[in-house]
């Protein structure tokens, strides 16, 4: 898993490397079982310090995204059952949604303009 941070983000670059691990749980790109890169690897690929990127683990970790053995790494947690995967899912792009709301606000898109974006997006992709 490839990482990419913003320095000149007002999020906080341990809640960058959250929501990127959030995200690619949500979006299948992790699975239960999988492992994430050692923080060290991960500070290394980033150029961030190793304390952030562990208060990054740590915090996903008390979320109940992932899992710490000693000595073995970290690894996505077992998704339990399905509405516990989709409400996790649901909240991640809950607050990606929120942020792009707060984008549009700060470039002063009606909401007509900005539902019409959504929906050529949309059409682009393909959901199920």
């Amino acid at each position: 898993m490839l990482f990419r941070i913003d320095l000149n983000s007002p999020k906080p670059v341990y809640q960058q490397v959250i929501d990127q691990v959030k995200y690619a749980v949500a979006a299948g790109r992790l699975r239960a079982g999988d492992r994430l890169p050692a923080i060290r690897d991960v500070a290394t690929q980033t150029r961030v310090n190793r304390n952030t990127v562990a208060r990054a683990y740590l915090e996903l970790e008390r979320e109940g995204v992932i899992r710490t053995n000693a000595g073995q790494g970290s690894f996505v947690r077992d998704e339990g059952p399905a509405g516990v995967h989709r409400a996790r899912a649901r909240r991640v792009l809950a607050d990606l949604i929120d942020e792009m709301l707060a984008q549009a606000r700060q470039f002063q898109m009606a909401e007509a303009e900005v539902i019409a974006l959504v929906n050529e997006r949309l059409s682009k992709v393909e959901l199920e």
